[in-house]
């Protein structure tokens, strides 16, 4: 039987680029999305071998679906938490206090909560991945535009490295990701409007599945990958 995947935030953008590199070496794979209709087209594109689910991922009665979807496709393996992001409106300190707390739940305490529910079908099916999808916005000292975004990712990072011990009490290895600036078509677009002296490199989504799946092939447990330039 092959192993399952639960990606989260995987509808569209890298999300979607990590579930179909999965689906292609092997895995069966959940789709999590927010936008239900990008999961069942994501979906429908990979084949059989996907299942999507409607999911906001800051609630609890959505991440018991998602966990239970996992464990129908059986062998539940693999959790790769990507769903994130930040208020497209007001960040700290303009915005109140539920908008930025929004931003906390989805970018640090979501991951933290799936991750604590796959733990058991994880180690019941023979131990298992996860891995956290950070970013660049969560290392250095300099102030950063959301800095309730910042303080999440950051917290996602260590949270990583804390939960090394995972590998050895339940044989689950949590790793992470750190990337920068990801090549999809909203930063692509961004880039055309900046000056290009301010143009930073992209990182193609491509590679960071790729990145991902050697992670899940071959990780350490408390691994965390920075990814700042092509």
């Amino acid at each position: 039987m092959a192993p399952t995947a639960v990606v989260t935030g995987s509808g569209s953008g890298l999300g979607r680029h990590i579930a179909s590199l999965l689906a292609g070496n092997g895995y069966r794979v959940v789709i999590a999305d927010v936008d239900g209709r990008a999961a069942e087209a994501c979906a429908r594109a990979i084949g059989p071998a996907a299942r999507a689910v409607a999911a906001d991922v800051r609630e609890p009665g959505d991440l018991d679906r998602i966990v239970t979807a996992a464990c129908e496709l059986g062998d539940p393996s693999v959790l790769v938490n990507n769903a994130g992001g930040w208020s497209p409106r007001r960040q700290y300190p303009e915005a109140p206090a539920d908008e930025w707390t929004a931003t906390l739940a989805l970018n640090l305490t979501a991951p933290m909560r799936l991750g604590q529910l796959m733990l058991e079908p994880m180690r019941a099916a023979g131990g298992g991945a996860i891995v956290n999808i950070a970013s660049s916005a969560g290392v250095g000292a300099e102030p950063y535009g959301s800095p309730e975004y910042g303080a999440a990712k950051a917290g996602l990072i260590r949270f990583t490295t804390s939960a090394a011990g995972l590998a050895r009490s339940h044989g689950v290895r949590v790793m992470c990701v750190v990337p920068g600036w990801i090549g999809l078509d909203r930063a692509h677009a961004e880039q055309a409007r900046m000056d290009p002296a301010d143009r930073l490199p992209l990182i193609p989504p491509s590679e960071i599945a790729g990145v991902v799946l050697d992670l899940v092939r071959r990780g350490a447990s408390g691994t965390v990958v920075e990814m700042l330039e092509p």
